[in-house]
């Protein structure tokens, strides 16, 4: 085959030479456990057909699944639901649990309507609803679950608009399910706005009755109290603060005449005191006229302060101002003891007025002192009065204002009742096109699925799959030049003989052409190493392709003109014999046991095939023969002279690993062949093989990869399987 690797010869020599005992070149990095795309792409090609196994079993049952599925059809409406609208005025009729009509339940109105459609009440009402169940089977435990299970609402962003849908495997049912689902949401929507008005006029009504039949307290109460009362008068007025008043208001009028005499009699002796008055004296007399204006005016002021207000006795102002009063009198009572009795004319009527006048005054106090005692004595059960009073206004404000809103809120009740809350289609169309499962969408899905199942697996294979399937991965992981590359060689009727593929009867295919490839490397890495006449072909365990490897590689040797020996020295499990039966008419089983024990010459067991420079030495009969006879001088001196005869003795050795015979081979013969099968092993025991080799101070010449099946076609010039004949008009 063409394009083999370089191999570039390490620097150091002794790299080509045996090694130390001991010595190890195992890399740090296995390159076969180093995944790249192109890897799993070539998994994909080799084992396209486990997604296959994974992926066609599988989506039979996924086809089969979705074909046996039912089919459903989806009922669908949209319903209307409008919250009851209420006057803001109405929510002082009500308490707070039960008038609460207002922003709060008209926003939660909406969702909680949605969320009972839901409900497992109204679901249970439904499959029990007589009309629904009439001529089909009564409904099991789980049908209302099974209601609310394929029932779906969806409400339309901003409105109060809400899509209902329901799905059923009967069109016919599930319409009728539905439509009876909406009317007894509807019914009981409106029913619950008639309880609700009805709850709020009930509760509407009795607070008017208590406040009526607190109104009748209020009178009863007030007829008892002016019936056992003395002071309280028609209209509710106090008979004692009457009198009192009058009184305060005649002695004012006294007080007011006394102080027109006295001024009159001080303005007739006015000349007289001009005359013999001190200075001192006379600003006395102007201080008591200042005092005396005082005087009116607060009087004047009690007298204003007494006609407006209705308790003026425990008015603070009255109580202030009377106060005043009496220490502007007392302080003019000091003035006038000061200043001196002055001439007067020996008779002075006004002064005769006076005395009777102030008299009077003294009577009228003494009356209203008595008045005003009284007056304090009544104050409580008046203010008591007045109390009911105002008491029995609120109330019959209250009762006018919750008649007036009774008779809006009938009203309002009136024209809702006319609106339901819930607006229902008249009826429900049937549905005639199932809306699930839609079978060829999830057949289609359910075949990705699978066939990404099965290429999964085949991924996850190759990932966990670290066997050495790459020529190159070889040579870098045993750091060994790669002598050939050799295809999978097909089985027929030309290349099975003796259990073995024979490449000899296909000259011109492409597995006869990779052992030429060999051959030629073999050349090369005798021109390194030097002549290389004798060769064992081993590998690291059993199954790997040596004896085949063996076997044509001898042939092509043969058919290039060289003398060529084939031997078959692995005593546990020789199993070339059969090859060249057919070309022995010797029946006898006899070979390289029998030269080793001396019995017979080397000349007399080997066997001559069909082509003419190649020669077979069998095993012979090694039943009885122990395995260190293949550490033996006898076959050294055996593979001298063999050398000496031919030009190339190619001895098929037992497997390394576990076993001691190809080791003790390897050291007679001039280099060693080391045969891999791609697939088979990982790095780890290729890299044992090696070192143990190694140890053994066997030079190893080169790999051979062998069944290569993938990027075959990088690997020759005419393609994979493709003989000369076919491809000879290629340039």
């Amino acid at each position: 085959m063409d394009g083999l690797q370089h191999y570039a010869p390490p620097s150091s020599p002794t790299l080509l030479t045996p090694r130390p005992a001991g010595y190890s070149a195992t890399p740090a990095l296995n390159p076969a456990a180093v995944k790249t795309p192109s890897d799993y792409v070539r998994a994909l090609k080799r084992r396209f057909w486990l997604v296959l196994l994974v992926a066609v079993p599988l989506s039979t049952l996924v086809a089969f699944f979705v074909v046996r599925q039912p089919a459903y059809y989806q009922a669908t409406a949209t319903i209307q639901i409008q919250p009851p609208q209420y006057d803001q005025v109405l929510s002082g009729i009500v308490s707070h649990d039960i008038g609460r009509s207002d922003r709060e339940v008209n926003t939660n109105y909406l969702p909680n309507r949605v969320a009972y459609l839901k409900s497992k009440a109204l679901a249970q009402k439904v499959v029990n609803d007589p009309e629904f169940i009439q001529g089909e089977t009564l409904p099991d435990v789980d049908a209302a679950d099974t209601l609310i299970q394929y029932l779906a609402t969806k409400p339309i962003l901003g409105s109060n608009w809400v899509v209902v849908t329901l799905e059923g495997t009967d069109p016919a049912r599930t319409a009728k399910q539905l439509q009876t689902l909406l009317n007894k949401f509807a019914d009981e929507a409106k029913n619950e706005s008639v309880k609700r008005i009805d709850t709020t006029k009930d509760h509407a009504t009795t607070s008017l009755r208590k406040l009526e039949e607190e109104l009748k307290s209020h009178d009863t109460e007030v007829k008892k109290l002016l019936g056992t009362s003395k002071t309280i008068g028609p209209g509710g007025k106090n008979m004692i603060a009457a009198q009192y008043e009058n009184i305060s208001s005649v002695l004012v009028h006294k007080q007011m005449r006394v102080s027109e005499f006295q001024q009159q009699a001080w303005f007739t002796l006015m000349p007289k005191m001009d005359q013999n008055m001190k200075p001192e004296e006379g600003r006395r007399l102007d201080q008591i006229d200042k005092l005396q204006e005082v005087r009116a005016k607060l009087l004047e002021k009690l007298d204003q302060s007494r006609r407006l207000s209705r308790n003026f006795i425990n008015d603070p102002t009255y109580k202030s101002v009377s106060a005043r009063v009496k220490q502007v009198e007392q302080h003019i009572k000091q003035l006038q003891q000061v200043v001196p009795d002055l001439e007067r004319e020996p008779f002075n009527p006004s002064e005769t007025i006076v005395e009777s006048l102030n008299e009077e005054i003294r009577v009228a106090k003494e009356t209203a002192d008595k008045l005003l005692d009284r007056l304090r004595e009544s104050i409580p059960e008046h203010q008591k009065y007045l109390a009911l009073q105002d008491e029995r206004e609120m109330l019959i404000k209250r009762i006018s204002d919750m008649k007036t809103k009774i008779s809006g809120f009938e009203a309002i009740a009136s024209a809702q009742a006319q609106e339901p809350p819930v607006l229902i289609p008249a009826a429900i169309t049937e549905p005639t096109v199932p809306v699930r499962p839609r079978r060829a969408l999830n057949i289609l899905a359910g075949l990705i699925v699978c066939f990404a199942l099965g290429i999964a697996t085949v991924c996850l294979t190759e990932h966990l799959d670290h066997s050495v399937k790459v020529p190159e991965h070889l040579s870098i992981g045993l750091t060994l030049p790669l002598l050939g590359v050799v295809p999978r060689i097909r089985r027929n009727a030309l290349t099975d003989r003796g259990g073995h593929l024979w490449t000899p009867a296909t000259p011109d295919s492409v597995e006869a052409d990779a052992y030429r490839n060999l051959r030629a490397s073999l050349l090369g890495a005798s021109d390194r190493l030097g002549p290389i006449v004798t060769l064992l072909v081993t590998s690291a365990k059993a199954g790997e392709g040596k004896s085949t490897t063996a076997l044509n590689l001898a042939a092509t040797c043969a058919r290039a003109g060289e003398r060529t020996l084939l031997m078959d020295v692995d005593l546990r499990r020789p199993s070339l014999r059969d090859v060249f039966e057919r070309d022995s008419d010797d029946d006898r089983n006899v070979g390289l046991v029998d030269v080793l024990r001396g019995e017979l010459p080397w000349q007399r067991t080997v066997i001559r095939s069909e082509i003419a420079s190649l020669d077979f030495l069998p095993t012979g009969d090694a039943s009885k023969v122990p395995i260190e006879i293949l550490g033996t001088l006898e076959l050294r001196q055996l593979l001298i002279a063999l050398a000496g005869h031919y030009d190339r003795v190619i001895l098929d050795g037992p497997a390394v690993l576990g076993m001691a015979d190809c080791r003790m081979l390897g050291r007679v013969v001039d280099s060693a062949l080391l045969v891999v099968r791609s697939g088979t092993h990982e790095m780890r025991p290729l890299q044992r093989a090696k070192a143990m080799l190694e140890q053994s101070h066997v030079l190893i010449a080169g790999v051979v990869f062998n069944g290569l099946h993938d990027d075959l076609q990088n690997w020759s010039s005419y393609g994979p399987y493709q003989p000369y004949a076919l491809t000879s008009g290629v340039s």
